[in-house]
């Protein structure tokens, strides 16, 4: 004997039954929410712009602990982006607590397309953990 002809009233009677049931009662006391816990770390942020961009490029900028030598010792924190062919803002999140005291902190960029290098940001002295514009940026031709 098929099923099928018992199984719409069953589901009709569920359905009825489900809402024919009498609502909840609310809880009488007041519920609370925990705040959401504060950052751990701060995070400052350089922002800016690049200008000089090719349309259909990636772009990466660095934050950059530099040795005496100008290089790179540690990365403080990165970012990148999609060229436009217009100007670029850019905004670079990096841990203030992490940036270095007595060492050289530099903002360092390139270009690339199709995986070449085609431009580069000079380098870019940050001098404090603060957060800062660092208004328009000019890209150079890659070497």
């Amino acid at each position: 004997m098929p099923l099928r002809p018992f199984v719409l009233p069953v589901l009709l009677v569920v359905v009825l039954v489900g809402c024919s049931s009498q609502q909840s009662q609310r809880p009488s006391a007041p519920v609370t929410f925990e705040d959401p816990p504060a950052a751990v770390t701060p995070l400052h942020e350089l922002h800016g712009s690049l200008i000089g961009v090719p349309a259909d490029s990636e772009v990466e900028l660095a934050l950059l602990e530099v040795n005496r030598r100008d290089q790179p010792d540690r990365l403080l924190s990165s970012v990148q982006l999609k060229g436009r062919g217009n100007e670029l803002p850019f905004i670079l999140k990096f841990n203030a607590e992490k940036f270095p005291k007595d060492q050289q902190v530099e903002l360092r960029g390139r270009v690339t397309r199709s995986g070449q290098l085609i431009m580069r940001l000079p380098a870019v002295q940050v001098s404090s953990p603060a957060s800062q514009s660092l208004g328009p940026l000019r890209l150079v031709p890659a070497p």
